[in-house]
């Protein structure tokens, strides 16, 4: 009898003492299994092309945002940037795309047409993000009636270099590049006469290239590359302001013949006192030439007005998942905060994409420091143009590059060329 007892006892202490333990173990896999969800690491890939030292500055700028950041890993993963756009695709009809990439603003209208990019919208409304501070035009490619697809996180733009020893030895004030149309044909001619050396060399090797400089000549005389008003869906560059951009390239080569018809690269090698080109050559010009170098806003009419083009990248993200979606975000507005922005810029040489970041004193010190010759394309930032954010618009640069070309070589006047162009075009925009 005792010894039932004795048995029953320990066989009920036993049993108590199991419960406990299976208590104890659940509840530490109920920890364990909770810990792994709240420290768990939300991993991305963004696809870029930056290389070189851009690509080196992106990748300190991942860690610093992933050591900041412990419940998200961003992984860079670097493709070419010719390759880019068209693995993007790829990847799209795959159903395998990276969770966020950037693009080059050409490409966003292709990109956004397939609908596998997310609305930031309801990002930019939940966390008050301020889209007031980009400047405007930077915003275009990216949006889609009241929606947002993407942000830029950098720019480029187009300005006037000239060659100030050239200046020099042809008589002009190397320190006074000129302000106008005139004045760009009259120091040309005198450079010519003095030097023997071409005034100003045109982008002649046709396609965007020739495009988008043209364009900036068009701008300036107050003319419309696509009908804004149409959704960019008819051509306008054939209008008066258009006419009067085309002669002024065909007289530059044909009339005043300072600026030649040949390959590109005279400037850098001293055989052109000036040109246009991109901001982006404020890094790489000073080791490339021989001579000194001057930067300005590129002249414009007596009565036109400033412009420039606009190139650059845009940021977006992929319709995954919403923990994914949340977690670029985070990435996306941490990397296009001005603080960010401010350190991106001077490492970069980027344009910045802000309007904060344009006027910080600690940003305008450093380039005034490092790079003054940025400074005349930060300045006419304000007046860049954005170039239409429709799909067909490489098909649409091809046409018009090959009407400029027709037009230097006398194959056509500004008028005939451009009106032949604005057929096309319309006929290609016509379609659905």
């Amino acid at each position: 009898m005792e010894f039932e007892k004795s048995r029953s006892a320990n066989g009920t202490n036993k049993s108590k003492g199991g419960r406990e333990k299976m208590k104890k173990a659940f509840l530490c896999l109920v920890i364990a299994i909770f810990s792994v969800f709240m420290f768990a690491k939300t991993e991305l890939v963004f696809w870029h092309y930056w290389d070189g030292e851009n690509g080196k500055k992106l990748e300190s700028l991942v860690k610093e945002f992933n050591a900041s950041h412990p419940n998200i890993e961003v992984q860079p993963v670097f493709i070419p940037g010719s390759d880019l756009l068209t693995k993007i695709q790829l990847s799209i009809l795959s159903g395998q795309t990276p969770d966020l990439a950037i693009s080059d603003i050409i490409g966003m209208p292709l990109i956004l047409d397939t609908a596998k990019v997310i609305d930031l919208m309801p990002f930019v409304e939940k966390y008050n993000y301020d889209l007031n501070d980009f400047y405007e035009n930077t915003l275009v490619y990216g949006k889609v009636e009241d929606k947002l697809f993407s942000i830029p996180v950098s720019s480029s733009n187009l300005g006037l270099f000239w060659n100030k020893d050239l200046f020099k030895k042809a008589g002009l004030d190397p320190e006074k590049p000129p302000k106008t149309w005139d004045e760009l044909v009259e120091f040309g001619i005198i450079i010519k006469e003095k030097t023997g050396k071409f005034g100003y060399e045109l982008y002649l090797d046709g396609g965007e290239g020739t495009t988008w400089q043209w364009q900036i000549f068009l701008w300036q005389a107050g003319g419309e590359f696509l009908d804004p008003n149409s959704n960019y869906r008819k051509s306008s560059f054939n209008s008066e302001a258009g006419v009067q951009a085309l002669q002024f390239w065909v007289d530059l080569t044909n009339t005043h013949k300072i600026s030649p018809i040949a390959p590109w690269g005279l400037f850098s090698r001293g055989e052109a006192a000036m040109v246009m080109d991109g901001s982006w050559m404020t890094q790489f010009f000073p080791a490339q030439v021989n001579f000194e170098l001057g930067s300005a806003i590129f002249p414009y009419p007596e009565n036109g007005v400033p412009a420039t083009n606009m190139g650059g990248e845009q940021i977006f993200i992929f319709n995954t998942t919403k923990e994914k979606e949340a977690a670029s975000w985070e990435f996306v507005k941490w990397f296009t905060s001005t603080e960010v922005q401010i350190d991106w810029d001077k490492a970069t040489g980027f344009i910045p994409v802000k309007k904060s970041v344009a006027t910080d004193e600690s940003y305008n010190a450093y380039i005034k420091n490092t790079n003054r010759l940025l400074l005349p394309f930060i300045e006419v930032q304000q007046y860049s143009h954005a170039r239409p954010p429709i799909k067909e618009y490489p098909q649409v640069s091809d046409i018009v590059s090959k009407a400029i070309i027709s037009a230097v070589y006398k194959k056509g006047t500004p008028e005939e060329v451009l009106n032949e162009a604005a057929s096309q075009v319309d006929l290609l925009l016509g379609k659905k």
